[in-house]
């Protein structure tokens, strides 16, 4: 991973999936594979959709509609190597994010990845598509820490960067992630283009709601 040194530029944390990568493709073909190894009905890629964003054990379960916390837990374990040998095959940055992100990276913007993928995940992901722009650090949820709404990642991220959460932007496609950005002091920019209908990202709150990535770098500069 590179690593930007000090600058006086503005700040964000990205949420991954759904923001800057489309990784639904992926997801839906994984979970239907564990599904049918384990005699469950598949799942659409429109019911997966409304079921991402909160950890894996969440999305299992409430995919599969088992209640079982043990149960769940095992389709865990089966997901993780299935996903871990499909999770590039056909995500994908969202169109127009690479110039987003050059347009950011040449203005000296500090840059961080907050997911609630696990981050045994999301580092490699990162690591494949985003390795071209100096992002500080990617983090995904380790067993045990906190997911998003909390705001301990953020605000572990916000003090890596050195920048004061006021002064900073979160960027998501979920209330889950106005929530954490409102959790931490951070304005908030939730993008329509990924998992969540408009609807609730207006019901969220967010301080922008934006329809196409090139809209996202004249907000940060204007903090």
């Amino acid at each position: 991973m590179t690593s930007q040194g000090e600058s006086t530029g503005p700040a964000v944390i990205f949420d991954l999936d759904g923001t800057l990568a489309d990784t639904l493709d992926d997801i839906t073909d994984t979970m239907n594979a564990v599904f049918a190894g384990a005699g469950l009905a598949p799942v659409t890629q429109a019911g997966m959709r409304a079921l991402i964003g909160e950890g894996l054990s969440v999305l299992i379960g409430r995919a599969s509609g088992i209640d079982d916390p043990a149960r769940v837990e095992e389709l865990v374990g089966r997901y993780r190597p299935e996903y871990g040998k499909r999770m590039l095959n056909r995500t994908r940055l969202y169109p127009g994010i690479a110039a987003m992100l050059d347009v950011l990276a040449e203005r000296e913007t500090k840059m961080c990845v907050l997911s609630n993928k696990p981050h045994a995940f999301t580092a490699p992901m990162c690591e494949a598509l985003l390795s071209g722009w100096p992002f500080v650090r990617w983090m995904g949820h380790c067993d045990g820490g906190p997911r998003k709404p909390d705001p301990g990642g953020a605000m572990a991220l916000a003090q890596v960067m050195g920048i004061d959460p006021a002064e900073m932007y979160f960027v998501g496609d979920s209330a889950i992630d106005v929530e954490t950005g409102r959790n931490t002091g951070m304005r908030t920019i939730a993008v329509s283009w990924g998992f969540r209908e408009r609807g609730e990202l207006q019901a969220a709150g967010a301080d922008h709601l934006v329809d196409s990535p090139d809209q996202i770098p004249p907000l940060v500069a204007a903090r």
